[in-house]
């Protein structure tokens, strides 16, 4: 039990630093590429720091093509959960770290781009919407497939759209580059390799500490006996969705509030089309009971947020409404049964 809790505990502290390198390194790639800032938080960091939680579903499906259902429950929970995860317990996080640094910050409340945040749950709000609606029925095979396309198209014009936005001319970035120190190169010049070498680093980081804590955690819910479909849909997402919280928490600590957000929003579109694709390609995507909860309290509280988006603050209330949500599908687990 000792060394199951050390494990644990490592696989946690191997996430948050490969969040710090990443985060870092995903910022200089973006002021190299002249890409916006909101794309670099939207598009750059949320992709990459959803191959966790994308890789976790699309074994668990492989699998259950050769072995049982259990598989199936797995992939299916772990796709729902993600933006339940990211649409609550994130936004909960983002309420806490704005508090925590509030001193380094000179503020609690977040700054943000209303506009940004709005696009990106323009596309998630609707097209996660008709995903869950979906569940409800049975699709046969050729219709699964063309939505599952259609997804893939959907993401493909939010990347071109995020892409189009033009760069600030006074935007840049404060840290430089950590890679460079061992190698002895200039920070504040970092080499394009460098760069790349220090996402490949910060990405594998980020998958091998999700890996573990996730293996952890499967590891103890079996001892515990509990169904494999509901604790995919709240414990997988918890580990696989660390690194998106942890992005978030160093760039608000830096007072980049606009990029946290953006990771988070960012990663909800990207939750909404490529897992969900997988899941309609390999399952029949027929939703339980608790996977329905978890989407609809997703978008309820995706909605919430889009609404609170009057201008450019965020408060700690607002935020804090994300971990209320998450209270109330625990609660609703309960209710239903399965908890």
């Amino acid at each position: 039990m000792l060394e199951d809790t050390l494990i644990l505990l490592a696989s946690f502290v191997i996430i948050m630093l490969g969040s710090e390198l990443f985060t870092n390194a995903v910022e200089w790639s973006g002021e190299k590429l002249g890409i916006a800032e909101a794309a670099v938080g939207s598009l750059l960091a949320a992709v990459g720091t959803a191959l966790p939680e994308t890789f976790v579903p699309a074994m668990a499906l492989v699998f259950g093509r050769q072995h049982d259902e259990r598989h199936f429950a797995v992939g299916i929970g772990a796709i729902i959960g993600a933006p339940l995860m990211l649409s609550t317990v994130a936004l909960a996080v983002m309420g806490v770290a704005g508090i925590v640094y509030r001193s380094r910050r000179g503020r609690i409340a977040l700054r943000v781009s209303r506009d940004d945040a709005r696009r990106d749950l323009t596309f998630f709000i609707p097209v996660f919407l008709a995903t869950i609606m979906l569940g409800l029925g049975a699709l046969n095979p050729a219709a699964r497939y063309m939505v599952a396309a259609g997804l893939l198209i959907i993401y493909v014009i939010y990347g071109v759209a995020m892409l189009r936005i033009e760069r600030h001319a006074d935007s840049d970035v404060e840290h430089g580059l950590y890679l460079e120190l061992p190698m002895r190169g200039d920070p504040m010049n970092p080499r394009n390799s460098a760069i790349a070498a220090q996402v490949v680093l910060g990405l594998v980081a980020i998958m091998f500490g999700a890996r573990e804590f996730v293996d952890e955690v499967v590891a103890f819910s079996t001892r515990a006996h509990l169904n494999p479909g509901v604790l995919s849909l709240i414990l997988s997402p918890l580990a696989t969705e660390l690194p998106e919280k942890f992005n978030s928490v160093v760039w608000i600590r830096q007072s980049k509030d606009h990029l946290a957000l953006g990771n988070i929003t960012g990663a909800m579109v990207f939750q909404s089309c490529i897992p969900v694709a997988i899941g309609l390609t390999f399952t029949n995507w027929h939703l339980s009971g608790a996977e329905l909860l978890a989407g609809a309290v997703a978008i309820v509280s995706a909605t919430l947020l889009y609404i609170n988006l009057r201008d450019g603050e965020l408060g700690t209330p607002t935020l804090m409404l994300g971990g209320a949500a998450y209270g109330v599908f625990l609660i609703g687990l309960a209710l239903l049964g399965v908890l």
